[in-house]
């Protein structure tokens, strides 16, 4: 998947673990959505949303991937 993908890419490539962190989360319980920013050191590479966290990680991986041209 791309967030395995991402974080092999960044290991190699640049030495670094991507970490993920919530950016924004709205919406009833039952229903929420978020806003989560993957990060190499304290760079801010790309955001992804979803309606879990998992979800919202796997889009900013994706997302990363793509701005990273890996």
């Amino acid at each position: 998947d791309a967030k395995s993908r991402f974080q092999e890419e960044a290991q190699e490539r640049v030495g670094i673990t991507p970490t993920y962190q919530v950016l924004k989360e709205w919406g009833p319980d039952h229903a929420k959505h978020f806003l989560v920013g993957v990060f190499l050191n304290n760079e801010l590479i790309a955001q992804g949303e979803g309606s879990s966290k998992q979800e919202a990680e796997l889009e900013a991986a994706k997302n990363a991937l793509i701005i990273k041209g890996w």
